[in-house]
């Protein structure tokens, strides 16, 4: 009997398993990836491509990971909204597909991307993702799904804009530690996690989660600190060295003790 991953629904479990996913990647260099579809399972299937089109010639050029992949098939398709459309289809590992658009119109064209790994297993997933995004051939397109939907470390001061590097506590009487909190946030697509905070020079400590600073995507965590605050009338400085896989910070932040 075949697997029916419906078989195993039951009702208040998530419906998510059951549908394909769409994910819009916007990255205003390159492009907005309207839709991504993908077999379901566990496939982990990234598109790494640059087009450009020159003298009816469309270039397809793929670099790691995606020229990487063994494939069973990687087929492209163009359609340019007047009833024509222009494909190629390469297999193994592939590094450029060139497709003759010569009879494509217009300017504002749309492109699919489907990739085939074939590598089933037990579930019967056949390892299959389709990537559906628009494509001007006048400008050229990157497309690159690894950078965008990577995790992306942000920081703020607590209900502040995201972005910042440097922190201004204010002013304090000298003789009394003096604690403070900074958010980071997950800005990105994907879990992120912070390896260290690292206290330097007059910031005292700076405390991470017990959970290893994990950041879920969209979500936040605000850290404690404390910064020295027996130093003297003037003003201090110290920093945060932040090192995650969504990006390393230098927190720069200063304070004045009056």
């Amino acid at each position: 009997m075949a697997f029916n991953k419906e078989n195993f629904y039951q009702e208040g479990n998530s419906e998510e398993f059951f549908f394909s996913r769409t994910n819009p990647l916007a990255n205003p260099a390159n492009a907005e990836i309207l839709k991504i579809e993908d077999c379901g399972n566990c496939c982990d299937i990234d598109l790494v491509v640059t087009l450009e089109t020159v003298e009816g010639e469309t270039t397809f050029t793929f670099t790691a990971p995606t020229c990487d992949y063994e494939t069973k098939y990687l087929k492209v398709q163009l359609t340019d909204g007047y009833g024509n459309f222009a494909t190629g289809v390469d297999s193994g590992t592939c590094d450029e597909i060139v497709v003759d658009t010569t009879g494509l119109q217009g300017d504002d064209w749309s492109v699919i991307i489907e990739v085939n790994i074939g590598e089933s297993d037990l579930l019967g997933c056949d390892c299959v993702k389709k990537f559906a995004f628009e494509y001007n051939p006048q400008s050229g397109l990157v497309i690159n799904t690894v950078t965008q939907s990577a995790p992306v470390l942000k920081l703020a001061a607590v209900g502040g804009a995201l972005g910042i590097t440097t922190l201004a506590l204010g002013s304090f009487p000298d003789g009394a530690d003096i604690p403070f909190q900074v958010e980071l946030h997950n800005t990105g697509f994907t879990v992120l996690t912070v390896a260290s905070a690292t206290p330097v020079a007059d910031v005292l400590s700076a405390t991470l989660p017990q959970f290893a600073g994990v950041i879920y995507p969209n979500q936040k965590y605000t850290l404690s600190a404390v910064a020295d605050g027996t130093l003297g009338a003037g003003a201090q400085s110290g920093s945060i060295d932040f090192v995650s896989d969504g990006g390393n910070i230098t927190l720069t932040v200063t304070w004045t003790l009056v």
